[in-house]
C-alpha cells in the first residue's frame, strides 16, 4: 500500500501491537515485519508478517471497543453463518476505552470497479448478505441504520454546511456554496416520504455501509475468483441502498441485474435501481458530512481544502438529485 509505514525490527517486541497480539498466547509472537497500513491519533491498523496460522499475516486494529464490538458481532456471528468466503477473526483483546482486533489478512488483490467479474461478485456477495436471515439476539445488537438514521445524517450535513457558513474567514463565494448544498439537503428533507416508500419494499438485513474499494480484495484460487469484505465500523441492520451505491467515490459499484438474481426475485430490476439512486444520494452526503465536521481552525487555510472538495462534490449531488427525479430544487 502507498501509504504503509514499515517499522524498525528492532522495536517489534515492544509495539503495542506485538503486545496485545501476545496476551492471546499465540504460537508466534514476534512478526517477522511490521506494516502500518493506518495510522490516526488513537486508531491505527497493522500487519504482523508470519504470526499467524502457518506463517499468514495478522491485521491488528486499534479502533474504539465499541466499534469492535459491532465489529465482532458481525465477523463471529454472522458472516461464520454464511457459505461465503470470510475472514478469520483471531482475536479481541480490551484497552480501556480502545482496543485491539486481530483478524486474517485479506491479501493484496485489488477490487477493479471497472472489471464486470469484480461487480458481478460484489453483487453476489451483497444478495447473499442482504438476503440472509440471523437470529435476531445479534441483529438487536447492532446499530441501526433505517430510514430515521439517513435522514439525521442529512440533517447533520446541513447543520454543519449551515455552521461552515458562519465562519467569518468564508469568503461570500464560498458562502453562496454552501447555502446552495445545505439547500439540497432541504430538498432531500421534503421528499423524504419517497425514500421512506421505496425503503419499505426491502426487508432490514445486514447493511457493510462503507462498501468502498479499500475495504475490498479478491482472491484466486483453483475454484476461482472469491470477494473478501473488511472494515465493518459503519455496518449495521436496516436499509441495503448505500451498499449499491453507484459510480460515486471509490465505491464498489455492485452489477444491479446480478444483485436482484441473487434475491431470487424477491424484487422488481425497477425497485433495485431506484434503492441504488437513493445510495448514491446517501453516500454523496456522507461524504459532505465528513467534509465538513470540524476543520481544525478559524482560518482560511483549514477550509481551503475542504471548500475545494465541496466544489466537486456539488455536481455529484446535483447528480443524484437528478437521477431521482427531484429536480423541481432547480
Amino acid at each position: 500500500m502507498a501509504n504503509s509505514t514499515l517499522i524498525d525490527v528492532g522495536c517489534h517486541l515492544d509495539h503495542p501491537a506485538v503486545l496485545a497480539w501476545s496476551r492471546l498466547q499465540p504460537e508466534r509472537v514476534e512478526p517477522a515485519g511490521l506494516v502500518q497500513l493506518k495510522g490516526k491519533l488513537k486508531t491505527a491498523v497493522f500487519r504482523l508478517d508470519g504470526v499467524g496460522p502457518d506463517g499468514s499475516n495478522v491485521i491488528a486494529k486499534r479502533c474504539r471497543t465499541s466499534t469492535a464490538r459491532v465489529e465482532r458481532i458481525i465477523y463471529e456471528h454472522l458472516l461464520a453463518r454464511l457459505p461465503l468466503p470470510t475472514l478469520r477473526i483471531y482475536g479481541f483483546v480490551p484497552d480501556g476505552e480502545y482496543c485491539w482486533l486481530f483478524l486474517e489478512d485479506a491479501g493484496s488483490g485489488r477490487y477493479e470497479p471497472s472489471n464486470e467479474t469484480h461487480r458481478a461478485l460484489v453483487a453476489e456477495w451483497l444478495g447473499a448478505i442482504h438476503g440472509a436471515s440471523f437470529a435476531a439476539k445479534w441483529t438487536q445488537m447492532l446499530p441501526r441504520r433505517d430510514a430515521s438514521h439517513y435522514l439525521g445524517l442529512v440533517h447533520q450535513a446541513r447543520d454543519e454546511l449551515l455552521a461552515f457558513a458562519g465562519y467569518a474567514a468564508v469568503t461570500a463565494d464560498d458562502r453562496t456554496l454552501l447555502n446552495r448544498l445545505a439547500g439540497q439537503c432541504d430538498c432531500i428533507e421534503s421528499r423524504w416520504e419517497e425514500a421512506e416508500r421505496c425503503f419499505e419494499d426491502f426487508p432490514p438485513c445486514l447493511v457493510h455501509g462503507d462498501l468502498v474499494i479499500k475495504n475490498l480484495r479478491v482472491s484466486s484460487d483453483a475454484r476461482g475468483p472469491a470477494l473478501l469484505v473488511f472494515d465493518w465500523e459503519m455496518g449495521g441492520w436496516g436499509v441495503p441502498a448505500t451498499d449499491l451505491a453507484q459510480s460515486v467515490g471509490r465505491v464498489a459499484s455492485p452489477d444491479l441485474k446480478w444483485y436482484c438474481a441473487a434475491l431470487q426475485q424477491r424484487v422488481l430490476m425497477q425497485q433495485v435501481q431506484r434503492l441504488a439512486h437513493f445510495g448514491t444520494l446517501l453516500r454523496v452526503i456522507d461524504k459532505i458530512l465528513w467534509e465538513t465536521i470540524d476543520p481544525g481552525g478559524e482560518t482560511y487555510l483549514f477550509f481551503l481544502k475542504p471548500l475545494m472538495t465541496l466544489r466537486r462534490y456539488e455536481p455529484q449531488l446535483a447528480a443524484a438529485l437528478h437521477a431521482l427525479d427531484w429536480r423541481h430544487y432547480d
